[in-house]
């Protein structure tokens, strides 16, 4: 892409004129011949005067390089050398009348939370050193669109160091100067951008004219060229300084956006830049980046979820779109990972630094994105395929996971009702069956100690003949079972909570000492025959080497392996395999109400010392709870025991 500065005089407002290939510098005023009768461009011009400093004046500095907190020193101690500062100093001076050539531009990087930028220039030889180090010619910089104007520069400046400073503040306290710095030809030149890729190649231009002889023009269209290399770009871009690396919407315009953007994300420029000046840091034209660049890479790409994690250019752009495919393309590159291809679909990579779950991507045939938790715990195992039949598997971490027959694996490890009761059962115990005579629904059942137990919920609702029913049990029952959250697709695997009515098979309105005198245990209450509702004794008791009142671990020995969100599954020891099926109660706040669906199970026992008794276990405790009252009010999950020969 050809570019030619068109050089024209400013207005005394500072106006940006209009540079070659029929483009022009936007001053955001809708008038692209600069027309100085702008509204828009004085209130700009007007916004600078307020925020910036009204005089060009020399100033005692040292070369710094990147972003540093050096610019504070830069402006701390004052040498008038130039007669235009002297005269700037004068009461009869303003600013726009200083004598001498002047600059007008765009500043287009680093912003932040920014107060009072500053921007100066200074005079370079042709060998790139400083003409004299201890003046400097301070400008006018705009806070809001960052247009600037210096004045008073020598009416024969050729060459000249651009340096812009902005203030970095969290709540209102600087905490340090970003600073960044390009390296141009003033001649003939009165209007130019400065952008943050030009911060890359600065020193690499002073090095390529100072220490390999190249003329500034060789040295510019190397370093340039090289940037371009570093950071494989698609298409090439010429001269910074007239490119708008914020509305270009070329190829190369977008690559020139891309690399600015790098230098913006300000932890991963810093890493870039300090080193692209020397010849050790540019191999064979891409640079030499480290693992821990690819992690950083991956860190602002996937895992930050608002606009500013890719700097301040991405978030300005008027098309951030390709700037994006870029610079995915460049992480491409530098993790190793590659294109994602339909050929490669199912791939999964992992950045090697990366330790952290976030550190994992799958490619599906176009793009990558986060992996599953399945992909990263399957990565360089046998990763299986989700056919029509289905299955569970192990990860390397023991997570589960499970296929539904249709082609999609879901998680274990978190609570799903997506997951069939059957593989949420111990692959390991040996369970036997029991069908209920009534309904003719199938359970597993599990030796525990001396005591078969269901290793499901109940899920009895009504007999399957009418004419089998037990008419007492069917009225009891009527309006005291529901599924949780009312949906049958939880009944199928949590069975359904029942009432205490339901759960005892007793009236409701049965006095407290009438009903705790006909529970008799074994009470059998909605258990079909030959089973009954298990005691606290049995609940407590179920493995007795691991339960007693001080360190009670029978949750952990009763909660199903996956299913609970645990970091580490439990181990389901006994196969008893309760689920997180949570429970339906009376409020006096709420009413009625579904509550702990995923966090706590809660089950029917016989009552101990009052009318109504619960046993619950939930994912952060080891050992059982209990809820002992006269409430009837409450819907648990039954497990039944079978009756002793």
């Amino acid at each position: 892409m050809a570019f030619a500065l068109v050089v024209t005089s400013c207005g005394a407002d500072g106006d940006i004129v209009a540079r070659g290939s029929d483009s022009s510098l936007d001053d955001g005023s809708g008038d692209s011949d600069g027309d100085e009768g702008s509204d828009d461009s004085k209130d700009g011009a007007s916004s600078s005067k307020k925020n910036s400093s009204s005089s060009s004046k020399g100033i005692s500095s040292s070369s710094s390089s990147g972003r540093s907190s050096s610019s504070s020193s830069v402006r701390s101690s004052s040498s008038v050398k130039s007669s235009s500062s002297s005269l700037a100093s004068s009461s009869s001076f303003a600013y726009e009348d200083i004598p001498g050539k002047a600059i007008t531009g765009v500043y287009q990087g680093f912003d932040g939370h920014v107060v009072m930028p500053s921007i100066e220039v200074r005079a370079l030889t042709s060998k790139m050193e400083y003409v004299d180090s201890t003046v400097s010619y301070e400008g006018k910089i705009d806070s809001t669109d960052y247009r600037f104007s210096v004045r008073g520069l020598p009416e024969d400046i050729e060459y000249a160091e651009i340096h812009v400073s902005v203030n970095n503040t969290t709540n209102g306290t600087i905490r340090n100067y970003e600073d960044e710095y390009a390296v141009v030809n003033l001649k003939g030149v009165d209007s130019l951008y400065v952008n943050s890729a030009m911060n890359f190649i600065y020193k690499r231009i002073k090095y390529l004219v100072g220490e390999r002889d190249l003329s500034f023009a060789e040295a510019k269209a190397q370093a340039e060229g090289e940037l371009q290399k570093a950071f494989y770009a698609e298409a090439e871009f010429h001269d910074l300084e007239k490119i708008d690396v914020l509305k270009d919407e070329t190829e190369g315009g977008y690559w020139a956006a891309t690399i600015a953007t790098m230098e913006t994300i300000t932890w991963l420029g810093d890493s870039l830049r300090d080193d692209f000046w020397s010849d050790a840091f540019v191999v064979e034209g891409t640079l030499v980046l480290g693992d821990e660049l690819a992690a950083d890479l991956a860190s602002s790409f996937y895992n930050c979820n608002y606009l500013g994690c890719l700097g301040d250019v991405y978030a300005r752009h008027v098309n951030r779109g390709p700037i994006r495919v870029n610079l995915i393309k460049f992480f491409d590159k530098v993790s190793g990972r590659g294109a994602c291809t339909s050929d490669r679909a199912g791939d999964v990579f992992r950045v090697a630094s990366d330790t952290s779950a976030g550190g994992f991507y799958t490619c599906d045939g176009k793009d990558w994105d986060r992996s599953t938790v399945m992909e990263r715990d399957m990565y360089k195992l046998d990763f299986p395929a989700c056919g029509n039949t289905e299955k569970t598997v192990i990860g390397a971490s023991k997570y589960e996971y499970y296929c539904n027959g249709k082609g999609k694996w879901i998680e274990a490890r978190p609570w799903s009702v997506d997951v069939p009761v059957k593989f949420r059962l111990n692959p390991d115990i040996d369970y036997g069956t029991m069908t209920d005579p009534r309904d003719g629904q199938t359970y597993a059942t599990v030796k525990i100690g001396n005591k078969v137990w269901m290793a499901q919920n109940l899920n009895f609702k009504g007999y399957k003949n009418k004419a089998d029913e037990d008419s007492t049990l069917m009225a009891n029952l009527s309006g005291g079972h529901i599924c949780h959250s009312k949906k049958e697709a939880h009944c199928d695997v949590c069975g359904r909570l029942y009432d205490w009515a339901a759960v005892m098979n007793l009236n409701e309105s049965m006095d407290s000492v009438t009903a705790k005198a006909m529970i008799v245990d074994p009470h059998q209450g909605i258990c079909p025959d030959g089973w009954h509702i298990p005691s606290m004794d049995e609940f407590e008791h179920i493995i007795t080497e691991y339960y007693n009142s001080g360190t009670d671990k029978t949750a952990d020995m009763l909660r199903s392996r996956q299913g609970w969100g645990k970091t580490v599954p439990d181990k389901d020891p006994v196969g008893f395999s309760a689920l997180p099926c949570g429970i339906y109660f009376n409020s006096l706040n709420m009413g009625w109400a579904f509550d702990d669906w995923g966090s706590e199970a809660y089950f029917a026992a016989t009552p101990r010392y009052h009318l109504h008794t619960e046993i619950t276990m939930s994912a952060s405790f080891t050992g059982i709870g209990s809820y002992d009252n006269s409430s009837r009010h409450r819907h648990n999950s039954v497990r039944c025991v079978k009756n002793d020969d």
